[in-house]
């Protein structure tokens, strides 16, 4: 479970992260980043009704919070994330759906960059 401060939950932040922020997808997740002004990184997750009944739905969304709480550390601050599940990724495993996840995170750049280690001297 993420912590409460890192999920969002209210319908209009859903909304706006849809409609003004950048999207990628793969075939098994979509994700929509939007920048905003707190410092604050927020996380939703939508599984619609299309990828199966509640037990595949609530499974899906149990993988995916955990594969994004790995890379919580590293993600950038300032940004609101929904990650959408398409109908493949019900059929799809764990590590399936945390590969698909990094690679959309890295594609959107919103992970912070790995700092460059000084040459010893």
């Amino acid at each position: 479970m993420l912590p409460k401060r890192h999920r969002l939950t209210r319908s209009q932040d859903f909304t706006r992260a849809r409609r003004f922020g950048r999207s990628s997808g793969s075939t098994l997740i979509a994700l929509y980043l939007l920048p905003v002004r707190s410092s604050d990184i927020r996380i939703g997750f939508s599984v619609s009704k299309k990828i199966g009944k509640a037990t595949i739905r609530n499974r899906v969304k149990r993988r995916m919070r955990e594969a994004v709480r790995c890379h919580l550390p590293k993600l950038k601050p300032g940004q609101d994330l929904v990650f959408i599940a398409r109908p493949a990724a019900a059929q799809a495993s764990y590590g399936d759906l945390a590969e698909a996840i990094a690679h959309l995170l890295r594609r959107r750049g919103a992970l912070v960059e790995r700092m460059e280690r000084a040459p010893n001297a």
